[in-house]
């Protein structure tokens, strides 16, 4: 536990709680749950049990500052071709899904000059496990009249390679992709501490132009 992070929290509780007493006693019960300001953040509701009823503001102000923390991720995305700062993307997938508690599977929707044209999640599942269909991908891609998209699903169990199941989903879906003519441009895996391309592991079969290719890299 850091100074930093004993800092925050007090600091936190300087807007929950009136009186230094109050504010201290606070400050040790977040440090006895929580070890970092994320953490905290994006724990589960269930997670803050042992926050006192008299101190729901707490969740309220958890609630916001997680919002924040998406609207902020969300900023960072560069507003034209969403595959030239591969980095920011990845830094914003990070924000929104490297600490959800059950995976969650999301899309990316792009135009021909790769612009995003929504960001949608599509499903929620267990820990381990969330479902996944080719078809209402593809009927969707048709309804927004997306060139591309980019999978994104999360293992909050921390293991960064694909399983089999990841590997075979996504193959079959960009099989379904393909007879509409829209490119599976990436599936990223996301945990707390990594991101892992299905691209990058050679486990897509079509071939990005160029300009998407070395951007997507």
């Amino acid at each position: 536990m850091t100074a930093t992070t004993r800092e925050t929290f007090h600091r936190i509780a300087s807007f929950i709680v009136s009186g230094e007493e109050a504010r201290e006693e606070l400050t040790k019960e977040l440090l006895r749950h929580h070890s970092s300001l994320s953490q905290l953040i994006f724990s589960h509701p269930s997670d803050r049990d042992h926050v006192s009823k008299d101190n729901v503001s707490l969740v309220v102000f958890c609630a916001v500052l997680k919002e924040l923390a998406h609207r902020y991720g969300r900023s960072l995305l560069p507003e034209g071709d969403l595959l030239q700062q591969p980095e920011l993307l990845r830094d914003y997938l990070m924000v929104h899904m490297a600490r959800e508690r059950v995976e969650q599977f999301r899309l990316l929707f792009l135009d021909v000059k790769n612009h995003l044209i929504r960001d949608e999640i599509q499903g929620r599942g267990t820990i381990n496990h969330v479902s996944v269909y080719p078809r209402e991908i593809a009927k969707r891609c048709l309804e927004l009249d997306a060139a591309g998209i980019i999978m994104v699903h999360n293992h909050p169990a921390g293991q960064p390679n694909p399983s089999r199941g990841d590997i075979i989903m996504t193959q079959n879906i960009e099989m379904a992709l393909q007879v509409i003519n829209v490119k599976l441009i990436d599936h990223f895996i996301i945990t707390k501490k990594a991101q892992t391309s299905l691209r990058q592991l050679g486990l897509l079969s079509s071939v990005l132009e160029a300009d998407q290719l070395s951007s997507s890299g």
